[in-house]
């Protein structure tokens, strides 16, 4: 490259720009110390990779006479949308070593270091070294130079601004910065302030401001347009700035936006794609500033275009909020995989999930397995230093593009356990899952086919079709293994022992096909198979029945003995009633099709028990058992009681207590199930009827009470958690959602895991891993530390005023129904989004009359959860000095007080009063003011009572990386509302669903 020629004639004589050589490396070296005498220099190494990538980008300025070396410049070029404006010099110089040097696709010059000898500061050679870089533009044809430009100014203003203030006031020419102020005069503007630029420089506490100069030569008028606007969002906004995800993180998620805009583009035009853009950057930079009135100036505009176009907008940010949560899985899992991992005990801990679809999650099986892979190719990238296969990736999400994340039709219960057996049967999870290195015992359960009660379409011939949809898939399992198995044999071994083991194994895989249909006495035909295999494996020779393979079948016999996945089954108590009075009840057909299927073995291995739902009375429990002693008098199904609601939790000493004092039921307990009882507890319902804290409370109460008595009948409970996953949700670890269990809880965990939470959970072998080691470590600490409950009057009394406060407010009918017709609750029956209904009865309001799911997904759409929070400031506000300091300290030294707190701060994070106000104005215009009034005033009061307990306004303390991933998503939630108050006004049902999904996508929860 020539020699670049300064403007200044004095300069032209005395200094010369030229390209970095090694001849200057260690001049180099010195200037740098003489500038940052407490910082390393740039090293050989980084000095020789940068002439390696980019020599023309590294500039010198040299004293003509001494070959001295007064100023240099790095540059390097890079592509920008690779980047955030917020990431740190080490992530846009690729550590110093220009890895990332981009010429082909950057249209960006990146300034990595400009640096002036301080003795020769003055004259002219930092403008000569700027003037060079422009020409460097124009050579490459660049539109622009970025750069960090370090506020050497700022350590002398931390106590008196902010950074973004300083840099405003650098600006506006109120306050000078050595380095800022002078890259300005050269034409630069500020777009933005990066935290962690650099490490250890006092003088600018890590601080930068980034700024831009737009190659005029390049530069078109759009380019133009978004730097003033960029500008002017700086200078009048309040940039949020992610302090707490990880850069690794926000990289993938930045690549995956970019990647999706470019699907879009190419899919539906530019002029479609620049109108989605345009929407995201309006909510954007309406994140911490949203008024009902920019809701409803968005909704106008969403009104002019037309309804094909609504959905596609609706399905653009469904997908990006779908793809978010692929990349912080992959995320999850890299860092699963490459963290130090204790040595893993044996355990005879036995950890059981019983697994449910949520109608929101009722997708087809194609669209779980493409997220699937869309995780799968962004965890390979991760481990390959950010090398991703673009091609594939593109591939992928043009396929979710054209196909809607919901089923059309409403999916059938066949569909839901579909979902379940396609996430839980996938091959690399389920053989993690079979692993005998976990450590501990893993059982799996389904609602789905079994769940009568929650899904009236249940029928015998319906149970039967989903127990035989899991047999097969654990057939194609089993095959698939066997026939590994052959093969390798037929490698290993000599040719006259290969007919003898291979023929044996291979009519192993014949006779498989006879098991493909459950039909009568399937289990004789199940346990005739299992010894043949048996039979088989043990003579063959000793590599052969070592074989990895044999050993993961091995496994899934252990798990699976009547090769389906089990079903939970549930009828409610007024209907098992029925059942004992007429035998054509679908309960009663139910459970004799699983006594004539289960013939030979164990009908727990079909179905691991009968839950009573609206377990009252102990009549409840004797009319279950004598239905199932009907089914067959010599049957181990277990009965289990299911206390649901606030008086069956309250009752439900009593009612143990009345059932077991009658001998034959105590009998039925020891000699049929061993002594031991199974008592499901109700999260959702009670939580409907109370609210969250006072049903934590509630169940607290009640877990340690049936514990107490069950000890004196030596009868060992197993507690049924029919929580819905909600100690992976976030709000706390799990170490603290079940440190207030009692030691019988935490030995035998059993909970629900429904929603998001399957797909999270289930998304890969080392998340699954992680949650299950966490539950198990818990366990073990159990033993030595027993959970109690001791008495606190004062933790009671405000648990009391919490619930008197919510049951007065949904005891008020005419307020409850404005809330609930400002949701989608009069929608959901119309939407059919899952196999069972909303409603338990179509009799107008009442908490009795609504299942708690949809109740819970109303409010959750509409960002307002308010069973989780309302009456707690109210309560709070009622505590004298003396209680609320007493209370203070209850948070720091009780686990269910201090996690539930968490709990409740998790979703008051995700609460949005504008959005909310919106849906309630489309609802009732006169109304929507005096109801929003009362909502401000509560939330208003809880978010002080949390701030006075926990010390901080900060809602989300105690995890801050899952208060910024809330912050981040919220401006395109915020979107699909809209559009969800447009579905539901002009009754756009695919609109409607579309949004339901996204929503519950970005939410993180669904209900």
């Amino acid at each position: 490259m020539s020699n670049f020629q300064p403007a200044n004639s004095d300069l032209d004589n005395k200094y010369q720009i030229v390209q970095t050589h090694p001849k200057y490396f260690k001049a180099i070296q010195e200037l740098c110390k003489k500038v940052y005498p407490f910082s390393k220099p740039w090293s050989i190494e980084q000095l020789e990779s940068h002439c390696s990538y980019f020599p023309d980008g590294q500039l010198l300025v040299v004293d003509k006479q001494s070959d001295q070396v007064m100023g240099f410049a790095f540059s390097l070029i890079i592509f920008w949308e690779d980047y955030s404006p917020r990431d740190n010099w080490e992530d846009f110089t690729s550590s110093g070593f220009f890895h990332n040097h981009n010429p082909k696709r950057g249209k960006t010059l990146y300034g990595a270091e400009i640096m002036v000898d301080p003795a020769c500061r003055g004259q002219g050679i930092g403008k000569m070294l700027y003037r060079a870089r422009e020409e460097l533009v124009e050579k490459y044809g660049l539109k622009r130079i970025r750069a960090g430009a370090r506020l050497r100014g700022y350590s002398k203003y931390e106590n008196k601004l902010s950074p973004q203030e300083y840099v405003r006031q650098v600006v506006q020419k109120k306050v000078y910065d050595p380095t800022l102020s002078f890259q300005l005069n050269q034409g630069f503007v500020a777009l933005s302030v990066a935290k962690n630029y650099l490490f250890n420089d006092p003088e600018s506490l890590g601080f930068a401001s980034v700024i831009e100069w737009l190659n005029p030569k390049r530069a078109n008028e759009k380019d133009y347009q978004q730097q003033k606007k960029a500008i002017e969002h700086f200078l009048t906004e309040q940039t949020f700035a992610p302090d707490y995800l990880p850069k690794e993180l926000r990289k993938l998620v930045r690549k995956m936006s970019y990647l999706l805009g470019d699907i879009i583009k190419e899919m539906e035009g530019a002029k479609f794609y620049d109108q989605v853009e345009n929407y995201r950057r309006t909510l954007k930079k309406k994140r911490n500033d949203l008024s009902v009135k920019d809701l409803l100036n968005l909704q106008k505009k969403l009104l002019q275009e037309n309804a094909p176009d609504r959905l596609k907008f609706a399905h653009a940010f469904s997908v990006l909020l779908e793809v978010t949560n692929c990349c912080e899985s992959a995320y999850r899992t890299l860092r699963q995989r490459i963290s130090k991992r204790p040595i893993i005990k044996s355990s005879d801990i036995t950890l059981t999930y019983v697994l449910t679809a949520h109608p929101t999650e009722a997708r087809s099986k194609f669209v779980v397995e493409l997220l699937g892979k869309i995780q799968e190719t962004l965890l390979d990238g991760l481990q390959s230093n950010f090398s991703f296969n673009d091609i594939e990736l593109k591939s992928h999400l043009k396929l979710l593009w054209t196909i809607p994340l919901i089923k059309s039709e409403a999916p059938s219960i066949e569909d839901e356990a579909e979902y379940i057996y396609s996430l839980l049967f996938s091959e690399k999870f389920f053989d993690a899952v079979l692993a005998p290195e976990l450590g501990h015992n893993v059982r799996f359960r389904t609602w789905v086919g079994g769940d009568k009660d929650g899904h009236p379409g249940v029928t015998h011939q319906v149970m039967l079709k989903t127990l035989e949809g899991s047999r097969n898939h654990l057939l194609r399992i089993i095959e698939k293994k066997l026939k590994q198995v052959v093969r390798d044999i037929k490698e290993l071994t000599l040719k006259d022992k290969i007919s003898i083991e291979a023929k044996k194994l291979q009519l192993l895989l014949n006779s498989l096909k006879d098991l493909k249909h459950l039909k009568a006495e399937d289990g004789r035909k199940v346990r005739t198979w299992i010894q043949h295999y048996e039979s088989v494996v043990s003579k063959l020779g000793k590599a052969s029945k070592s074989h990895y393979q044999i050993e993961l079948i091995n496994r899934l016999l252990e798990i699976f003995p009547a090769l389906v996945l089990p079903l939970e089954l549930r009828e409610d108590s007024q209907e098992i009633s029925k059942a004992l009075q007429k035998t054509t009840e679908p309960i009663a057909q139910m459970l004799a099709a699983l006594m004539k299927i289960s013939n030979g073995i164990d009908p727990r291995y079909y179905a691991r028990g009968l839950v009573i739902s609206h377990c009252e009375t102990a009549q409840d429990m004797v009319n279950a058992k004598n239905l199932i002693l009907r089914a067959n008098k010599y049957a181990q199904l277990p009965i289990i009681p299911l206390f649901e609601s606030r008086e069956a939790l309250k009752n439900c000493k009593r009612i143990l207590t009345e059932f077991l004092s009658k001998q034959e039921n105590f009998n039925f307990l020891c000699h049929k199930h061993g002594s031991i009882l199974e008592i499901m507890l109700g999260y959702s319902d009670s939580a409907k009827e109370v609210g969250m804290l006072a049903s934590r409370y509630l169940i607290k109460k009640s877990m340690f009470a049936i514990e107490r008595l069950l000890a004196k009948y030596d009868i060992t409970p197993i507690f049924f958690h029919g929580s819905g996953g909600s100690s992976a949700r976030g709000g706390g670890n799990i170490r603290e959602q079940i440190s207030w269990w009692p030691q019988s809880a935490i030995l035998a965990p059993k909970m629900t895991i429904q929603g998001e939470m399957v797909q999270r959970l289930f998304s890969s072998k080392e998340i699954f891993n992680s949650h299950s080691m966490h539950l198990c470590n818990q366990a073990r600490i159990a033993k030595v530390k027993r959970p109690t409950d001791k008495k606190q009057p004062l933790l009671a009394k405000f648990i009391q005023l919490i619930e008197d406060n919510y049951r007065t407010l949904t005891g008020n009918k005419t307020v409850m129904e404005s809330l609930l017709n400002a949701t989608p609750y009069e929608y959901l029956d119309v939407l059919k989004i899952g196999s069972r209904p909303s409603k338990r009865s179509k009799d107008g309001f009442s908490l009795s009359n609504l299942r708690a799911i949809p109740w819970v997904l109303c409010w959750t759409q509409t960002r307002l959860l308010l069973p989780t929070w309302w009456g707690v400031g109210s309560a709070w506000e009622k505590l004298s000095d003396h209680e609320q300091k007493e209370l203070r300290e209850i948070f720091l030294s009780d686990p269910y007080f201090s996690s539930s707190v968490k709990t409740l701060c998790f979703s008051l994070a995700k609460v949005n009063l504008s959005i909310w106000a919106y849906y309630s104005y489309l609802a009732d215009k006169k109304q929507y003011e005096e109801i929003q009034l009362m909502l401000e005033q509560e939330l208003k009061k809880t978010t002080a009572m949390v701030a006075s307990i926990s010390g901080t306004n900060d809602l989300m303390w105690f995890r801050p990386w899952l208060g910024e991933s809330i912050r981040l998503r919220s401006p395109y939630i915020h979107f699909l509302n809209v559009l969800q108050g447009i579905a539901m006004q002009k009754n756009e049902t695919p609109l409607l669903k579309e949004t339901m999904v996204g929503i519950a996508s970005g939410m993180l929860t669904t209900g």
